[in-house]
């Protein structure tokens, strides 16, 4: 199994979004249906996207989404490397086989696949088999009359390089997101615990002065805190009784790729490929049929990791590894998601012909198209489009 995606530099551009209110704790899961939808669907999502957009998306069951199969593809909500079942079970086997420091240095291998929860709980774990030579339960059941003690260690390690990254990018010893930290260091001392939401907007807020890069950087590392304290908790309370097997599973559940519908599956999106972009379980269950408005504000970041996301997938497009009708793909889905966000979401993308092109030139050269290759192409598109006007 190769688990390494291809190469990606981060993108300069931070796209800023509107006020909205918190979300609640508790969100309705989104469903998506395989059931066969009328011939009409294209038609429907013409219609909801009222406007001039021309859809080359087509009706698709979520399980026959290509964009989906792909193996080592960038979340497009957290940018996270996401799993196919395949793998997942890989990550699962060697986890729940292991103990002591082989098992620590398993979760550290394979943290990367592990969303923000996920990845606390799991460090935690880690930590204390490293010490009793336990398997993944025993170190779970070992942590769980302590787990806020020591979530709160853990968040604070975050917060403690963050701290770092906020005076070298201010160039100062006193700045505006040092406060924001420490107050959040109080809260967890005080047994408050922290807000992931609600202390990324103040961070944002308080960063406001720095460059684009810099916040995004700032940004990306604050989202690998715990949502709450809460959420931490709650795997806890599900699992630590459970076969190491479960557990581990779980550990990486979260990461399993999914068909994300953008207008939601429950407010009449329908089965279209022009309706789907590739998604995390973590990321697209917790959603619902959340208005983008509200997510943005869970998940700051989602117009970045999207930029990257279509990115990575035009790049497999072109090297042949998803099929020629998902030429259109990259022009619907931006369309989508600018529609479905109020234009809180613009993406970059590649018309088809320069994709068509691309692909014949990759077939001459014989090499394999890279995200850098995709990024190089948008300009010399742009620098094009231009001409002709």
């Amino acid at each position: 199994m190769n688990l390494n995606g291809i190469n990606s530099v981060q993108p300069s551009l931070v796209f800023k979004t509107k006020e909205a209110e918190k979300p609640a704790e508790n969100q309705q899961v989104q469903t998506t249906s395989a059931e066969p939808k009328k011939s009409s669907d294209a038609g429907c999502l013409k219609n909801y996207f009222a406007g001039s957009v021309n859809f080359g998306g087509h009706h698709c069951k979520t399980s026959n989404f290509e964009v989906k199969k792909l193996p080592d593809v960038p979340c497009c909500c957290c940018g996270k490397p996401m799993l196919r079942e395949n793998d997942l079970q890989e990550c699962k086997k060697a986890v729940a086989g292991a103990k002591g420091e082989h098992l620590a240095a398993t979760i550290d291998e394979y943290s990367k696949y592990m969303r923000a929860d996920e990845k606390c709980a799991a460090t935690i774990i880690a930590d204390k088999v490293k010490e009793t030579g336990g398997d993944v339960g025993q170190g779970m059941r070992a942590t769980s009359q302590n787990l806020r003690e020591l979530t709160g260690q853990y968040a604070n390690g975050i917060l403690d390089g963050l701290d770092k990254m906020a005076k070298e990018a201010f160039k100062e010893d006193e700045n505006p997101m040092s406060s924001v930290i420490a107050k959040a260091r109080e809260g967890i001392a005080q047994g408050r615990g922290l807000d992931r939401s609600t202390f990324v907007e103040q961070l944002e807020k308080a960063g406001g002065r720095l460059g684009e890069e810099a916040q995004a950087k700032i940004q990306d590392a604050a989202m690998d805190l715990p949502q709450t304290f809460n959420h931490v908790q709650r795997i806890y309370d599900k699992y630590a009784g459970k076969k190491n097997e479960e557990i581990a599973r779980r550990l990486f559940s979260t990461a399993l790729t999914t068909a994300e519908h953008i207008h939601p599956h429950s407010l009449g999106g329908p089965d279209n490929t022009a309706n789907y972009i590739a998604e995390c379980a973590g990321c697209n269950n917790p959603r619902g049929n959340m208005d983008y408005a509200e997510w943005l504000k869970v998940h700051p970041e989602y117009p970045r990791k999207a930029q990257e996301h279509v990115e990575h997938v035009e790049a497999r497009l072109i090297n042949g590894e998803i099929g020629k009708d998902y030429n259109d793909w990259p022009i619907d889905v931006r369309a989508s998601l600018s529609k479905e966000s109020g234009g809180r979401m613009v993406l970059k993308v590649l018309n088809p012909s320069t994709i068509e092109n691309m692909r014949r030139e990759r077939g001459l050269s014989g090499k394999d198209v890279t995200v850098e290759d995709v990024r190089a192409a948008y300009e010399k598109q742009e620098a094009e489009k231009a001409e002709n006007k």
